[in-house]
């Protein structure tokens, strides 16, 4: 465990010591404070409003700094040749990849905490509930999300041959995981089998991300799901990114680096 945990504040610092992804904190943090002026235009709505596009931004924030944190990665181990360096030391590739899978969840995890604080900040300061339990646990969520995208992407950095394409990838499953369960009600309601068939498969292949949508829940006023879904889509993640990262682990350890 030592060195999966050397592995993954490695990547961690790597981050953070680049200057694109602290620009897109600042940017992440700005958006965040975006909320109080826009909640001027809404005022019979206006914690609504605040809540709204709080939750948005720290979803495509988060999204960003995963995207952001795989092709940093991705250039130093391709470009700057770091990977040769890493994996000639005694350390497993599996290790590797646990290490670097936790250290890209943690520098997402920073990026939301950071801006959620500002959120409740603005909330407090408009005279609401910072502590309200929905909010924190939408946000939540949203960070559980990002741990199954985080695995997905994983992935496609193992299996791509470029940075765009991984990037390409990564957009790819974060779209289609918003909309797949919309896509499968259509066409379970179609006559078409090839289409349903196609539907279905994309349905458990790609991660339903719509799980953990718990702003719709807030924004109707119908209050978060019962403890026993929540268990469900916990135990959800957690079974999707294991298979992920055991897929990811078997690739990379028969992947040639030299």
């Amino acid at each position: 465990m030592k060195k999966t945990f050397a592995a993954a504040e490695y990547v961690f610092k790597q981050s953070f010591r680049n200057k694109m992804l602290n620009v897109l904190i600042i940017f992440a943090v700005m958006a965040m404070g975006f909320s109080f002026f826009i909640s001027e235009l809404a005022q019979e709505v206006e914690m609504k409003m605040i809540v709204d596009f709080g939750l948005f931004a720290i979803n495509i924030f988060a999204f960003l700094t995963l995207v952001l944190s795989l092709t940093i990665q991705m250039f130093e181990e391709t470009e700057l040749k770091t990977l040769s360096m890493v994996i000639v030391k005694p350390i497993k590739r599996s290790e590797f990849i646990v290490g670097k899978y936790f250290g890209i969840i943690a520098t997402i995890g920073m990026n939301m905490l950071l801006m959620l604080v500002v959120l409740m900040m603005i909330i407090a300061v408009k005279g609401g509930n910072p502590w309200d339990i929905d909010l924190i646990l939408s946000v939540f969520m949203i960070f559980v999300s990002m741990t199954i995208i985080s695995s997905a992407g994983l992935l496609f950095s193992v299996v791509a041959t470029s940075v765009p394409g991984a990037v390409i990838y990564l957009f790819f499953v974060y779209v289609l995981g918003h909309i797949t369960v919309h896509l499968k009600n259509i066409t379970d309601k179609m006559d078409g089998v090839i289409l349903r068939l196609f539907s279905d498969i994309m349905y458990y292949i790609v991660p339903n991300l719509q799980l953990f949508n718990f702003k719709d829940r807030i924004s109707t006023g119908g209050g978060m799901m019962d403890a026993g879904f929540v268990i469900f889509i916990l135990a959800y993640a957690a079974s999707y990114t294991a298979v992920m990262l055991f897929i990811t682990a078997a690739v990379f350890r028969k992947k040639e680096f030299f």
